[in-house]
């Protein structure tokens, strides 16, 4: 019995070390169960990828008579980014040996480029061969395995689990916009200026400019004049809205501008780069050209001033007043002074006569 089974072994040595080296163990990366097995695949997309764009992996058979999966293409959706990477949808081939042979059986794995491509994107080529062995395990005749080793651009190279492609795109030069703010003002003349601030205020997630937070802006002008916020870039097709208006601080003297513009901004992409439209409208639905507002100045009325009344004079020994302003008055009076000085001069000559001769 012993030299029987030495013969046997012998006879099945050469078989094995055929096996051994067409499909050794760490070749196995993927684990079916009895009858099938799953091949992962995925995509990746580096820089500013196209919107909306699928891909497409295909698995052809090399062995005549090998099972295929319900479809032999699937689609793997990519998506636009601005940087960074994205992997795909989850996605597998399905194969299925319940109706098939014991045996040994190649595939080659492969992506197809895109039809709605703008020729910026380099898609990955690289195939993949696959071999699935479907067998009884350890000569166990009443049951069945599959499993399946893949490798990366030739069929002795590298081993992977994943069938992974990677598509890099160039990145578009991204679109701006960048509306100015005008302050008009009508009415008074303002002697000094005073600062007006405005807000621009992005909706849904829009594009903002460097500096903003919590999706707003605000700048400030000096008395009249314009301003800008800053560049928006847009690195992705879409319409973005966004508001507009001005802070109503209380200056003296002012009435503020009301207005609440809603800003859209047309974002598409072409060949060359992103195409920014806009468009400017107030709370009224009326378009406009720009983002202008105007308030209305009218100057503080001054306090009056108070005067101090003129002072008034007293007659000397009487109690009548005579105003210092009245000439005529003041003449009457030192008229009628002289005219009695003479009177008494004369009383008084006339009461001393001998004094006289002397």
């Amino acid at each position: 019995m012993k030299i029987k089974h030495r013969l046997m072994a012998v006879a099945l040595a050469p078989a094995l070390l055929l096996l051994a080296a067409l499909f050794p163990a760490n070749a196995m990366a993927i684990e079916g169960d009895a009858t099938t097995v799953k091949v992962p695949v995925s995509v990746t997309t580096s820089g500013q990828g196209i919107p909306g764009e699928t891909y497409t992996v295909n698995i052809e058979a090399e062995t005549e008579g090998a099972p295929m999966p319900a479809a032999s293409k699937i689609a793997v959706k990519g998506e636009e980014l601005k940087a960074g990477t994205y992997t795909g949808d989850p996605a597998e081939f399905d194969l299925d040996f319940s109706k098939a042979r014991i045996g040994i059986y190649k595939y080659r794995i492969t992506q197809e480029a895109p039809e709605n491509s703008t020729g910026r994107g380099e898609y990955d080529d690289t195939v993949y061969y696959m071999t699935a062995t479907y067998e009884h395990p350890d000569g166990r005749m009443n049951e069945t395995r599959v499993t399946a080793a893949v490798h990366k651009g030739t069929k002795d190279g590298t081993k992977v689990a994943v069938c992974s492609f990677s598509n890099n795109y160039a990145n578009l030069p991204a679109g701006k916009s960048d509306p100015p703010v005008s302050k008009r003002i009508a009415g008074d003349k303002p002697s000094t200026k005073t600062r007006f601030t405005f807000v621009f205020e992005g909706l849904d997630g829009a594009p903002m400019p460097e500096g903003a937070k919590d999706g707003k802006i605000t700048a400030s002008v000096d008395g009249e004049g314009t301003i800008e916020f800053g560049n928006s870039e847009y690195t992705k097709a879409g319409v973005y809205t966004y508001k507009c208006y001005e802070v109503n601080d209380g200056a003296e003297g002012y009435t503020y501008d009301k207005t609440v513009y809603t800003v859209r901004v047309a974002v598409t992409e072409t060949v060359d780069g992103f195409k920014v439209e806009r468009a400017i409208i107030d709370q009224d639905n009326k378009e406009h050209d720009s983002l202008t507002f105007t308030n209305t100045y009218k100057e503080p009325a001054k306090p009056a001033e108070n005067k101090p009344a003129t002072p008034a004079t007293t007659k000397k020994g009487g109690s009548g007043v005579v105003k210092t302003g009245d000439t005529n008055n003041a003449a009457a009076v030192v008229a009628l002074g002289v005219i009695g000085a003479v009177i008494v001069a004369g009383a008084v000559t006339m009461r001393h006569p001998g004094k006289q001769e002397k």
